[in-house]
């Protein structure tokens, strides 16, 4: 296992040596480290954890101290030499040095995810950096705020359930209005931390996406806009693509963009099913998975069909991280949350399958989440939930077909509605057999 940890060290040092190297060759002039340096100062950090027994043992800080005097010499004599002011090398040095001793005090693992992680980091510098340009200062101070509020507020917020009554004056007020205790005791359903994690949850989802659109040219590509749409908005992408297939004579690009953005929605489904309750995918997944497969077939066949460039950005994708939209997503989430509870206390199972039809027509996300926290919290039994879930999907579904049947021309409206039809029926026979 010793020798393993070495060979790991030694991978390290040389996945991150040759990026530098290679960086320094195009550049035209030699830093202090390159290939066979930073193999040797994670085999040294390697080897210095090893006898030194531990992470903070003396030969590691005495190594430590080495390397940082070697980086910062290296730093004094390049600036002098080259007026070079960049420091990136020397510091990668030294993260390469506590790499190493990761490998031999039982951090191998995080060091083998963080080694990579670096040398992605380094190799994509003119990709983060055209990022960056790309980026305007409404999006700049959005996301800002929203890391700010996200990981400050978050771990202050109570992580248990609440009912109306247990809110200091809400209950007093809902009584007044003849609403009794023992029913809003029943509305157990107010956890704080966990509507917040979601609204984290679908924000990080669509700010994925929303940068993919930032960061490629999905200009070129009406598949390519159709796979960033379905992470942030599929119902946007349908609603474009029915308005530019009225501008146009040819359909087939704007149903590709279409059908991918819907078919993409499902693996989004999954992942926050995954996410929250995986053992909902015991029901799920087949289905899920099904009519991604179906949507995606339908996808290659309009992928041979030549095409026009068209302008991607025409499409309307509001910027994932303001914070409106997410406390308004908040705000959702926890109405569909009230509304399927109240629903099952008076009508049963019946009153979730109506509040999740309804809330299906607005947005698939919110139900799929709620549905997901309550049956693993036990409110509801699993078969429910995912009856729930297909319920919002298929009513998702049918708003995405009047869109595209009502506001797109006649051929687009009817290719559209033709196949997410037989996406359902493949989907919901799927469900009826297993």
């Amino acid at each position: 296992m010793d020798f393993l940890n070495f060979g790991i060290a030694i991978f390290l040092g040389a996945l991150i040596g040759m990026q530098r190297e290679f960086t320094q060759q195009h550049h035209h002039f030699t830093r202090f480290a390159g290939l066979r340096t930073f193999i040797l100062i994670t085999f040294f950090g390697a080897m210095l954890g090893f006898l030194g027994g531990g992470f903070n043992s003396f030969p590691v800080f005495i190594g430590l101290g080495g390397i940082v005097l070697l980086a910062s010499l290296s730093y004094v004599l390049t600036f002098l030499r080259f007026k070079v002011t960049t420091i990136i090398t020397e510091v990668t040095s030294i993260i390469s040095f506590i790499l190493g001793v990761m490998c031999t005090t039982g951090y191998e693992k995080f060091a083998i995810i963080f080694g990579i992680l670096i040398t992605a980091f380094l190799a994509f510098k003119e990709k983060l950096h055209g990022i960056v340009k790309k980026l305007d200062r409404k999006e700049l101070f959005g996301m800002i705020k929203f890391a700010i509020i996200s990981l400050v507020i978050l771990p202050l917020l109570p992580n248990k359930n609440f009912s109306p009554i247990d809110i200091p004056g809400l209950g007093e007020i809902l009584k007044n209005f003849g609403l009794k205790g023992e029913f809003l005791s029943q509305l157990n359903i107010f956890n704080f931390y966990n509507i917040w994690l979601m609204v984290i949850l679908v924000a990080g989802l669509s700010f994925f996406g929303y940068f993919l659109v930032k960061i490629l040219d999905s200009k070129k590509s009406h598949g390519l806009t159709g796979f960033i749409g379905g992470l942030v908005s599929s119902t946007a992408v349908t609603l474009s693509m029915s308005k530019e297939s009225k501008r146009k004579s040819k359909v087939s690009p704007y149903a590709l963009a279409t059908i991918i953005a819907m078919s993409i929605m499902f693996l989004r489904i999954i992942f926050e099913i995954a996410v929250i309750n995986p053992s909902l995918l015991e029901n799920l997944f087949l289905p899920l998975i099904a009519m991604f497969g179906v949507g995606m077939f339908f996808s290659f066949y309009f992928l041979k069909k030549k095409e026009k460039k068209f302008n991607a950005k025409e499409i309307d994708f509001r910027q994932p991280f303001a914070l409106g939209p997410a406390l308004k997503f908040g705000f959702f989430f926890l109405l569909v949350l009230l509304v399927s509870k109240i629903g099952q206390i008076i009508f049963g199972s019946l009153g979730i399958y109506g509040a999740s039809i309804l809330s299906g027509l607005a947005n698939v996300d919110a139900i799929t989440l709620s549905m997901s926290s309550l049956s693993k919290d036990g409110e509801i039994a699993p078969v429910v939930a995912s009856t729930s879930i297909l319920f919002a999907v298929i009513s998702n579904t049918l708003v995405k077909m009047g869109i595209a049947f009502f506001m797109g021309s006649k051929k687009f409206g009817k290719i559209i509605v033709g196949i997410f039809t037989l996406i359902l029926i493949i989907g919901l026979g799927i469900l009826f057999f297993i």
